[in-house]
């Protein structure tokens, strides 16, 4: 072993932005839109559009400001 802690997913800031993103997706009928063979529609969403800017920007604070 070498001693090394890792953090929970818990405990880093971008998860919960991940989560709400994963939420919608699957929830959404606009994200979720299939065509008759089952190809994802990639449909225009506001609100994913909003959720993978914040999920984003969590991951950028993750990498440039948080110290390690």
């Amino acid at each position: 072993m070498t001693g090394t802690v890792h953090p929970s997913f818990d405990d880093v800031p971008w998860a919960t932005a991940f989560v709400r993103l994963a939420n919608h997706s699957i929830a959404c009928a606009t994200c979720s839109a299939v065509d008759e063979q089952g190809w994802n529609l990639n449909l225009p969403c506001k609100a994913i559009d909003q959720l993978n800017e914040k999920y984003r920007q969590s991951r950028h604070w993750e990498r440039h400001v948080r110290p390690l």
